[in-house]
């Protein structure tokens, strides 16, 4: 079984779960951005993905390589995950962390549609990382605090700034399109004509958005929603703790296994209700008529919410790799500092700052500079 034996490889295994946890959500804007596919159907891709994924790397690392014994995992991954040597008690440890952390991604999903970047992903993911950090410092109280409480400040303030990054860029956006003053206009006359009659567009505008002003959410439910997410993410982390600590000792691979099997669960449940009671409000609908759309998705939809899954789980396989030579505290705030790669694919991939001035993409390399000085501070703790 393979398990890293140095603090240094287990710093290389907190920054590989950074990059996953940072990389994951660009195939879910690219498979279901401007609506090519629904949500849910990229969620089940996703999922079944997350759980292949668990089982399958599990099972390959937790049967080759060496360092597993330093810490006592003598048993091989299809005993283990079958109940040899741990108690029932133990796997449901591992399940729940899993069943809780999906419940917090979907509300942080549907939490950033409501808010925006500005508001929904600083909270989500701050609230996210504060509470994880004291929940993992409680169950494993093995962090040097002077490095550790500097460390979660300096990531709370790039993630401050990640949000102060988007709203001025909004604003921006929105000043310059008020300065054209035409652009709206022209794209309304050029839907009228190409709507068939110059009756069709109007009669859709009025039907259309009195419909969605109606089922707007507030402000109290937007909040709700990303909080909750925020404060779940971090809950996430009672589980792995147990089960990876005394007297569960989970390895890894069983750990991340049974992590996964929590997720597919909760996916089959929490799917067919918030396709029926969204999240966001609005109208509601049918899981079933959902799904009858799922051969019309393109291939590569579909292929890019399976790689979302296989990246995000074995981001948590590296957290968990990590934990073992550092702490649960350290890999967890290090992974956590994943807006770091998200704003690195923003600004080279998806060229979110094309064209912006320089008090926008000015705050790009303040804010990089913050989540290095945050991940030096939080590896330092260790």
């Amino acid at each position: 079984m393979f398990v890293p034996t140095s603090y240094s490889l287990g710093v290389v295994m907190a920054l590989c779960a950074l990059v996953c946890w940072g990389s994951w959500s660009v195939t879910l804007v690219l498979a279901t951005g401007k609506a090519v596919m629904p949500f849910q159907l990229y969620y089940t891709n996703f999922t079944i993905s997350f759980l292949v994924t668990g089982f399958v790397v599990g099972l390959l690392g937790g049967s080759l390589g060496s360092g597993g014994e330093m810490y006592d995992f003598h048993t091989p991954f299809l005993q283990e995950i079958s109940g040899t040597g741990h108690s029932g008690e133990c796997y449901v440890w591992g399940m729940l962390g899993g069943v809780v952390w999906n419940l917090a991604n979907i509300l942080l999903c549907k939490g950033i549609s409501m808010m925006g970047n500005a508001i929904g992903f600083p909270l989500c993911v701050g609230l996210g990382m504060v509470t994880g950090a004291i929940v993992a410092y409680v169950q494993d109280p093995k962090s040097n605090l002077t490095f550790l409480v500097p460390g979660v400040i300096v990531a709370l303030m790039g993630i401050c700034t990640v949000g102060f990054l988007s709203y001025r860029k909004d604003k921006e956006v929105e000043f310059r399109r008020q300065a054209s003053g035409t652009s709206d206009e022209s794209s309304e006359a050029e839907s009228g004509e190409t709507s068939g009659t110059a009756e069709s567009g109007p009669e859709q505008i009025d039907v259309e958005v009195p419909a969605k002003a109606a089922t707007a959410p507030g402000m109290i439910r937007k909040l709700v929603v990303c909080i909750l997410g925020g404060l779940l993410l971090g809950f996430s982390n009672i589980g792995v703790g147990k089960a990876t600590s005394e007297p569960c000792l989970l390895s890894p691979y069983a750990n991340q296994f049974h992590f996964s099997v929590g997720v597919f669960i909760t996916s089959l449940v929490m799917l067919p209700i918030i396709t029926s009671f969204p999240i966001e409000g609005g109208e509601s609908s049918q899981i079933a008529r959902v799904f009858r759309g799922y051969r019309q998705v393109k291939l590569r939809q579909h292929l890019l919410a399976i790689l979302g899954g296989f990246i995000l789980c074995m981001g948590f396989f590296f957290f968990n790799l990590g934990n073992k030579s550092m702490n649960l505290t350290v890999s967890y705030c290090i992974g956590q500092s994943a807006p770091l790669v998200g704003i690195l694919w923003g600004t080279f991939f998806f060229k979110e700052f094309a064209g912006t001035s320089e008090k926008v993409w000015g705050l790009v390399p303040v804010v990089c500079l913050l989540f290095a000085g945050a991940i030096v501070l939080i590896a330092a703790a260790g």
